[in-house]
């Protein structure tokens, strides 16, 4: 081996050893960085989720108890003040407003209980953290798919309150082929999904 070529397998091996080193320290770098921004992500997923889970419970603005809906209140509200103002126009135009304030608050408590009935947001909310347990589950379907049997579930029980499943049952059947959207299943696979949101739906008016 002569000796110019023993000094460039010296320099070769300098250069590689060196190479080695800066793509440590590269590797390393790159690795702080993965991890700020996988710290950042999840510092943003936790508060979307808080954000979500805050939505879901739709407080009351005035007294901060999960499950306000401002449809349910707004309707009862305008409804009241139209009932009350009537009622207090028999003592005159002051009678009128007096009238129309407190049928403004019985009407709002009113609409309130009707919006209480079934709440989507929370209703949807359970559902998309609790599907994957239940028995019926199959792993070949998401929640796209279940979602739409348990919707339609639950916004007939606002309905239907007052029916069974097994008296309500026939007619989702027919309706689930129209609401279905771009779920991938029979009825017979989202029947067990729509019973659970129905049983679900009804357990809040126990």
């Amino acid at each position: 081996m002569n000796q110019q070529f023993r000094k460039d397998l010296d320099i070769a091996a300098t250069d590689r050893d060196e190479a080695q080193v800066v793509a440590y320290k590269e590797r390393i770098e790159a690795n702080k960085i993965a991890h700020k921004k996988f710290a950042k992500a999840e510092e943003a997923f936790e508060k979307d989720v808080d954000k979500a889970e805050a939505k879901a419970m739709n407080r009351d603005p005035i007294t901060g108890s999960p499950g306000s809906h401002p449809v349910g209140t707004g309707i009862g509200t305008a409804g009241g003040m139209v009932a009350g103002a009537a009622m207090g126009s028999v003592a005159g135009p002051i009678g009128a407003a007096v009238g129309g304030v407190v049928g403004a608050v019985v009407g709002a408590a009113a609409g309130h209980g009707v919006g209480e009935a079934v709440n989507p947001t929370a209703e949807d909310a359970y559902w998309q953290r609790a599907f994957i347990t239940e028995p019926y589950f199959n792993r070949n379907y998401s929640y796209d798919d279940y979602g739409p049997a348990y919707r339609m579930a639950y916004m007939n029980h606002g309905k239907f309150a007052d029916r069974s499943w097994e008296e309500v049952e026939p007619m989702l059947k027919t309706e689930w082929e129209r609401t279905k959207g771009a779920s991938r299943l029979t009825w017979d696979e989202a029947r067990d999904a729509g019973q659970s949101a129905w049983h679900h739906a009804g357990s809040h008016n126990l």
